[in-house]
């Protein structure tokens, strides 16, 4: 039974590391035509309005995804309340999220192109609710039938991204395709869905289960606002104390660094019903399970950083072209977050598991503190790269050393610790692996 729940999750992650990665190449190509086309500049207001946009965007989500498949886990018989509740939740959550970012636009009175643009991609929050049918995957860990779906849908989107390019669309066309690629990817999931067949219209709102998830959730919600703020800050910083040709270039390297995000995604998203199950049925080997884990992800974590450091100075020119070549030691700076991010995203589901969310707040401000502050003064002295090292630093005092300071988080901290001394254990490592089947 092990074995094969084990090769189950090994034939979803492939599943979801088969799409994301076509999507890499697709979205790849795609991001280094509208930004050559755009150039540094207007490139930079684009995405400067993205980045405001993705600030608010837990409001849209309510930072419930976790607790929404731990629910369907324990409750199965109520998953069409779950999954109807959890969707009439984040509708009011994408309304919320909008009036958030009309006000962040006219309070920082950054008139204009930025301030249109932000209020166009607020707005693909609403087609953003029919993504908690993928939630009914990823618990059923059935992930081909959205990856079929959405293959489609990725296709469409980047043609049409295409097409402005070729035709020379402005700028404000650009910020609508983000809607139109959130309304794409929900109707795939509607059609993967209904193929699997469930029905929408079984779906029913309830007070009880409304009130359970968003009191689960609201510790969610609190630290991912400031877990949007910063890692998004800096983008709002650079563009406002720099300007917006430093943005372009500044955000052209965090694109790429973001590419590598979905594989620790897409792992623990498969991982996360089997560590629910293994804490209930098994607790003697629980912890066992999670240094693998926490191993596994630290280790694709040090990988990324070590193949972002030589690959790196020939992937800016390559994607976007030579007008982006001083991004390339941003994207070197940047590439070191993320055996730390790898580590703390691990951390992140465990606290979940646990029903520890309650330290996602404090472990945020803490980096929120050091980000802020640090990104200005470094900026001052060495432009872009000193964002970019804020961030670093600040990563590293959020997700690792909160854990030792916090007592709660300490069992976490010595997971992590043996994570990051990884390159002395591999031999240990591997065996652990082997027992994990």
């Amino acid at each position: 039974m092990a074995t094969s729940r084990f090769n189950k999750v090994g034939a979803n992650l492939s599943w979801l590391i088969g799409i994301r990665i076509f999507r890499m190449v697709v979205g790849v190509i795609v991001l280094g035509s509208v930004g050559r086309y755009l150039g540094p500049e207007q490139f930079g207001v684009l995405n400067y309005a993205i980045a405001l946009t993705a600030i608010f965007g837990v409001f849209a989500t309510l930072g419930m995804d976790g607790i929404v498949i731990r629910e369907m886990v324990n409750r199965p018989e109520q998953t069409p309340q779950i999954l109807g509740t959890a969707f009439g939740l984040r509708l009011l959550g994408a309304l919320v999220a909008m009036l958030l970012v009309y006000l962040a636009a006219v309070a920082t009175r950054d008139g204009g192109a930025a301030t249109l643009l932000a209020l166009i991609v607020s707005l693909s929050f609403l087609p953003g609710s029919l993504e908690v049918m993928e939630l009914w995957f990823q618990k059923n860990i059935q992930a081909r039938y959205t990856v079929v779906a959405r293959v489609g849908a990725t296709l469409l989107v980047s043609a049409a991204r295409l097409a402005l390019v070729y035709y020379r669309a402005p700028l404000e066309y650009f910020a609508v395709m983000q809607i139109v690629d959130t309304l794409f990817g929900g109707l795939a999931l509607a059609v993967a869905f209904k193929a699997r067949g469930q029905r929408i219209t079984a779906w029913r709102f309830d007070r009880p289960v409304a009130m359970g998830l968003l009191r689960d959730s609201w510790p969610l919600i609190a630290s991912g606002l400031l877990v949007s703020i910063y890692t998004r800050i800096e983008q709002v910083l650079v563009k406002n104390v720099l300007g917006d040709y430093s943005v372009g270039i500044y955000y052209s390297a965090v694109r790429i660094t973001e590419v590598w995000g979905f594989i620790p995604s897409a792992l623990l998203t498969s991982i996360y019903p089997i560590l629910v199950a293994k804490r209930r049925d098994a607790p003697e080997t629980y912890q066992l399970r999670l240094q693998t884990v926490f191993d596994l992800l630290t280790g694709f974590g040090y990988a990324i950083a070590v193949g972002m450091t030589f690959v790196g100075p020939f992937l800016i020119p390559l994607i976007f072209g030579e007008k982006y070549r001083s991004a390339i030691p941003v994207l070197v700076i940047q590439s070191w977050t993320a055996p730390i991010v790898c580590s703390a995203m691990t951390r992140a589901q465990v606290m979940l598991l646990e029903n520890k969310t309650i330290y996602h707040t404090p472990t945020v401000i803490i980096g929120i503190a050091i980000n802020i502050p640090l990104a200005l003064w470094l900026m001052s002295l060495i432009g872009t790269k000193g964002a970019a090292c804020a961030v670093l630093i600040a990563s590293f005092f959020s997700g690792y050393i909160s854990s030792l300071y916090f007592p709660a988080l300490r069992t976490c901290g010595l997971h992590q610790t043996k994570a990051f001394l990884l390159p002395f254990r591999l031999r240990k490592v591997f065996r652990t692996i082997q027992q994990l089947r």
